[in-house]
């Protein structure tokens, strides 16, 4: 059975679909006559999304594109540009380990693949860019947590119910902590079935020459083949690229 989908958002987001050229400012009349929506509804939206600072009201009643689509814009595009860096680089990742790779970034709540690459090697687990994960329960995930700053960290394990994923998923926030203050100082980060039982990965953050982390970037593929003693062969292959991959940025 199929998630069902929240109305309340369509509806909003078609408003936003309204505004171009010609209508830079709408009032709730003209998203009730264009959105075919009652009165109310479209004024409750239109509060709403101005609110959120999707919208902006310049005069009482009327609104218009808020600022924060520009960000969200940016940031779009920015993602896009990454992906484009980062692909070449996961492409021989999976051609030379015959595994997967990803490339993930991380929104302070679940990473978001953005890049990805297989291997000729069947393995059910499929990659998908724009897919959103759990960061507790993955390699790449737990890697931005350990990496982030000690407030964002705070906020995140608050805020996070830490459901159990598989058998191996780490749902104990003073465990968790622990791991990540090892992954901190080692500068990488494994996962061995904690979100999916049978996958396993490695991961390490790709940095800026100043230090900031961008990207995360891993192999991964079925714990079978994908061993303690497989991922530690693996991790100066993975590290090189990410050395690589920060001279292009």
């Amino acid at each position: 059975m199929s998630t069902p989908l929240n109305n309340s958002i369509l509806k909003a987001v078609s408003i936003l679909d309204l505004f171009d050229d010609k209508r830079q400012e709408l009032t709730a009349r003209d998203v009730a006559e264009l959105g075919d929506m009652n009165g109310i509804t479209a004024h409750r939206l239109l509060r709403t999304l101005a609110e959120a600072g999707l919208l902006t009201s310049p005069r009482k009643g009327q609104y218009r594109l808020g600022s924060k689509l520009i960000d969200y814009g940016e940031r779009a595009k920015s993602f896009s540009r990454l992906a484009a860096q980062i692909q070449p680089f996961l492409n021989g990742l999976a051609a030379e380990t015959k595994e997967g790779a990803m490339a993930t970034t991380f929104d302070g709540s679940v990473i978001t693949c953005i890049a990805a690459a297989h291997s000729d090697q069947t393995f059910s687990f499929n990659a998908r860019v724009g897919a959103r994960m759990e960061a507790y329960a993955t390699a790449n995930g737990k890697l931005w947590l350990a990496m982030s700053e000690p407030a964002m960290l705070k906020s995140y394990l608050n805020a996070t119910d830490l459901a159990p994923l598989s058998a191996d998923t780490v749902s104990d926030p003073d465990v968790l902590s622990q791991e990540l203050e090892t992954i901190r100082r080692q500068g990488f980060a494994t996962n061995y079935g904690e979100r999916e039982t049978g996958l396993s990965a490695i991961a390490v953050p790709v940095k800026t020459a100043a230090g900031h982390m961008v990207a995360g970037i891993s192999i991964f593929g079925p714990s079978a083949r994908l061993t303690a003693d497989r991922l530690a062969s693996l991790l100066p292959l993975l590290q090189s690229t990410a050395a690589k991959i920060r001279q292009v940025l």
